[in-house]
């Protein structure tokens, strides 16, 4: 009882000065030096928490690189109490093969080092007879902890979920107990996963680019290395040296615990006390210190790695927490912002380039200011402009900034628009918890955090035009992406290792005193849908509406009932809107502007069923705001260098798709489902394309605002205020046509078992994917079809990623889930991924199709499944702004309110027969569809003829060829 009073007393000691909306905000530290940040929110319907370390790859030992993330992996697999069943039995088995870690990387001859390794998959096999290394998760699924996760940054690793408010003393006992004595079981099997996903960076493009970017940009830092780690590090891994990492930097004065949600401080601070106050202390080894890049002049780096052409520009920054952080933001604003009014994103819509954006790199050390633009494609010359003449461009935009050549209007759109978007961040649990972590990183004061909006809106035209000049001169690194392929050196060949089988239905003593723990009281809340309004807007089109009880900013979407099945070319036209102005009034430049000076932002896209045209801002400037909406799409004025920048755009991307492996295997993943249905297939021709006219585009956009409409409002203002302003001021017609959306698409029938094979020499990781076709949709199946789901694929406790991951590290993502349509009636089907490396690819997909035809039974999950299914029915509310849509989809899918208040009582009743019936009359022996994309060289052909038919695809089978220009 003393310490629970002397814990609280601190907790009233420690509260900060915060402005209103952060008043539920308590922060204190526990006597060993751990940090508590606790932010109260007794509207949300669950608990986000959070562990945090201020440690990541940059505190990673030259010489052995990839550490931090290497411990994220393994803090997952337990302590001495838990996962183990005979801790006596295991530790002598752990300690050889630690030892036998340290004999493989001291030896030289491959021989004897792969010897080595077998030998201690032959001890972690012995290992696994006595321990359960998936049992932590297990025990997180127990107590309906959603989202149980963990990333790796530069400067920090956090480990991570939600959970249940009365799950707290739980969630407190196993989160700290993880940090007590922690066991790095299986770390054989999680290095052949990391193996994985290096592998799969390797092939991504995009990564590969941004690891160019932070290679030359904090050359001498450890910023440009790989969180990753490098691949000879990799090869050459030392368990003592990740337990010497861990015995470091994870110590309670490094460490910080944040919960945010549904949690009284005062009630849980003693708990807290006693849970995390047993991480015993000790002192920090002292950071290394790096000097700061010096760069002067103008130096250039080239690199073959795009698929088209791209610059950056890289300018000095600054570290996190800096005076002038924030007004650099600001500065770098003025060349591109969300509301489209910068320097670059003039040029854009001037159709000088294809795209381009300008942002700040911070880490806790170092920082930079990047400027990136794509030059344009020009469709006649059928080829992208230069990066010289891309570079030129874009100098001219920052030299025009850093002259201080900007109207002041521009500044103080800018920081209303930061302050707005502040105001949208504070909604959120998970991004509120992750404004905590990193305030906690960059050891920053929270009160300055959280006093944000003061601080934006006391920064002065002088200080930007101050810092402008400072950082943005002509001193840079300018760094060309030029097309080319990515180099395959360095990528991680995975060594042959026999699987895991640890025992099936065993549990360590820690979890069967941990299911035994009391609980707070349980209240079985639903969703409250009763304040969402909807009145008639006129004949057809219909208000919903849904207060916002937490700040003033509105979030207006209306929904047209008509998308690019009814017309085609809709997307593109949807695309050019968001750069279009108001015929006879405004050139698109200028109405970005009024737009931004009312601080709303809108933008219009479109799918299949829908044109969608949203709009965010605050609410004394609702009806300024919708009044240019209704003008802009009654009467839109759009622009024909942004057709051809668009147009350029469009063929650029498919004159390098066959190139693009992430593009060929979303466009096989279509093709299996759909065939020649396919969005791919259907999509339009280039020469089309090519043809396209700005008339017949506008038309589009005036005959899909024709019909009917939802129009989802949330706002603080009363519902008869809002539907007065939105009634007068709103592009609605009268007598809108009726809508027919929304739809399904057409499932591909199958008649036989087939596999699809799409070669690709290119692919260094093969893709795969299984399409099997199921029961028309119905409401009553909906318990069974998530049961099943979470035994066959949930999280890392479904069978999927235990055997093909877990198991046998064959994959970093593997998985299966049981899609459901738009629509009652229409059909399900059940879908697999697996990305594995090629050589491992046969083997993958035997385990996977063992899964699918004799799924293995283990009876013993069901209360765990059974007892996560009803909290997360209890705790997955939307968030307000959303609650009118989440309102309009349970409605089309058959439910009046909250699925959970029917499907409580099936959860309670369901049975482990119950899965086993619903895999056998729905999945067990039916037709089904394999897609593969890989290597041929690595991939048995003749090995996949077992599961079916095995059809050669090309790529021009999966696009659509008619008049084809490339």
């Amino acid at each position: 009882m003393r310490r629970i009073i002397k814990s609280i007393t601190l907790l009233a000691i420690m509260a900060i000065a915060l402005p209103s909306f952060g008043q539920g905000l308590k922060a204190f530290k526990l006597k060993n030096g751990l940090s508590v940040y606790i932010w109260e929110d007794n509207t949300k319907s669950d608990v986000f928490g959070a562990v945090g370390v201020r440690t990541g790859s940059v505190n990673d030992p030259a010489e052995y690189t990839g550490l931090a993330h290497y411990l994220e992996h393994v803090m997952f697999k337990g302590t001495d109490k838990i996962s183990t069943l005979d801790w006596a039995a295991e530790e002598p088995i752990y300690q050889k093969i630690i030892t036998k870690y340290d004999e493989m990387a001291d030896e030289t001859d491959p021989v004897k080092k792969e010897a080595i390794g077998k030998e201690i998959n032959e001890l972690t096999i012995e290992a696994a007879k006595v321990s359960v290394s998936t049992e932590f998760s297990n025990l997180m699924e127990s107590m309906g902890a959603k989202g149980l996760n963990a990333g790796t940054s530069y400067d920090f690793t956090y480990y991570h979920n939600s959970f249940p408010a009365y799950q707290i003393n739980k969630w407190l006992e196993i989160s700290s107990q993880r940090f007590i004595n922690p066991v790095f079981r299986t770390f054989q099997s999680e290095l052949e996963t990391v193996y994985e996903e290096y592998n799969r960076a390797q092939d991504n493009q995009g990564r590969v680019q941004q690891q160019f970017l932070l290679d030359k940009a904090f050359e001498g830092h450890p910023y440009s290395r790989s969180v990753l780690g490098l691949p000879e590090h990799l090869k050459n891994p030392r368990l003592s040296k990740l337990i010497e990492f861990y015995n470091q930097w994870y110590t309670p004065q490094n460490m910080v615990l944040i919960l945010v949600g549904n949690v009284n401080a005062q009630q849980i601070s003693g708990r807290i006390n006693a849970a995390f106050g047993r991480l015993q202390n000790h002192e920090l080894p002292a950071r290394k210190e790096y000097p700061d890049l010096n760069i002067k002049g103008r130096t250039q780096y080239t690199a073959k790695i795009g698929y088209y052409p791209s610059v950056y520009l890289v300018y000095k920054g600054v570290p996190a927490g800096h005076p002038d952080e924030n007004a650099l933001k600001i500065a770098l604003s003025l060349l591109s912002n969300s509301s489209n009014t910068g320097a670059l994103n003039k040029l854009i819509i001037d159709g000088e380039l294809t795209s381009g954006y300008a942002a700040t790199l911070t880490f806790r050390e170092q920082g930079r200011n990047i400027v990136q633009v794509t030059p344009l494609y020009d469709e006649n010359q059928r080829r992208f402009e230069s990066n010289k003449s891309a570079e030129k461009k874009a100098l001219k935009a920052i030299e025009k900034i850093a002259n201080g050549d900007f109207a002041d209007w521009t500044i103080d759109a800018i920081k209303n628009n930061m302050c707005r978007d502040f105001d949208l961040m504070m909604e959120d649990n998970e991004t509120k918890a992750e404004m905590l972590l990193e305030a906690f990183t960059n050891e920053q004061d929270l009160g300055k955090v959280l006093n944000y909006k003061d601080e934006i809106m006391s920064i002065t035209n002088d200080d930007i035009k101050r810092v402008a000049k400072q950082y943005l001169t002509n001193d840079y690194l300018a760094l060309y992406i030029e097309k080319g392929k990515t180099s395959k050196e360095g990528k991680l060949k995975k060594p042959e290792y026999k699987p895991i089988e640890p025992p099936v239905g065993k549990q360590s003593l820690y979890a069967t005193q941990f299911k035994s723990m009391p609980i707070g009281q349980v209240d079985e809340k639903f969703i409250d849908f009763s304040n969402v309004q909807t009145k008639q807007l006129n004949d057809r089109s219909k208000m919903y509406y849904s207060p916002n009880p937490e700040n003033n900013v509105f979030s207006l979407t209306v929904r047209y009932g008509a998308g690019t099945r009814e017309f085609p070319k809709l997307g593109i036209a949807a695309n050019l809107m968001n750069n279009a102005g108001i015929m006879g009034t405004y050139e698109p430049q200028q109405l970005k502007e009024e737009l931004s000076k009312l601080n709303a932002t809108c933008h219009v896209s479109a799918d299949d069923d829908y044109l969608y045209v949203t709009m965010r801002g605050y609410e004394e400037t609702l009806p300024q705001a919708c009044q240019l909406l209704a003008r802009q799409i009654l009467m839109p004025k759009l622009d024909d260098k942004q057709l051809s920048r668009i147009k350029g755009s469009m063929l650029g991307t498919r004159q390098q798709r066959k190139e693009n492996v992430a593009l060929l295997a979303d466009a096989l993943f279509q093709y299996i489902r759909y065939q020649n249905k396919s969005d791919y297939i259907e999509e339009l021709t280039d020469k089309e394309v090519y043809e396209l006219q700005i008339s017949e585009l506008t038309g589009d956009i005036n005959r899909a605002s024709n019909y009917e409409a939802e129009i989802f409002y949330c706002g603080t203002l009363p519902f008869d205020n809002a539907y007065e302003i939105l009634s007068k001021n709103l592009p609605l017609v009268a007598n809108e046509r009726p809508t027919t959306s929304p739809q399904d698409k057409p499932l591909a029938q199958v008649t036989e078992n087939t596999v699809y094979f799409l070669p690709n020499s290119d692919a260094e990781q093969a893709q795969v994917y299984l399409y099997m076709p199921m029961q028309k949709y119905d409401k009553k199946d909906d318990v069974l079809r998530d049961a099943f789901y979470q035994y066959f694929s949930g999280g890392f406790n479904g069978l999927v990623i235990n055997e093909i991951r877990e198991k046998r590290s064959m994959a970093y993502t593997a998985g299966a889930y049981v899609s459901t349509p738009s629509l009652p009636g229409n059909p399900t089907y059940l879908i697999g991924r697996i990305g594995t490396q090629n050589d491992k690819a046969n083997d993958a997909i035997d385990v996977f199709m063992e899964l699918i035809s004799d799924m293995p039974k283990n009876a013993e999950r069901i209360e765990n499944i059974k007892s996560y299914m009803r909290q997360e029915a209890l705790t997955s509310h939307p968030d307000f702004r959303y609650k009118a849509q989440y309102l309009r989809m349970y409605q089309r899918m058959g439910y009046q309110g909250d699925p959970a208040e029917e499907n409580l009582k099936k959860i309670d009743a369901l049975t482990f027969d119950d899965i086993v019936k619903f895999y056998e009359e729905n999945i067990k022996g039916k037709p089904y569809c394999i897609g593969i994309m890989g290597n041929p060289k690595d991939i048995d052909l003749k090995k996949l003829e077992k599961y079916g038919k095995v059809v050669k695809l090309n790529e021009r089978k999966l696009f659509n060829t008619k008049d084809a220009l490339f």
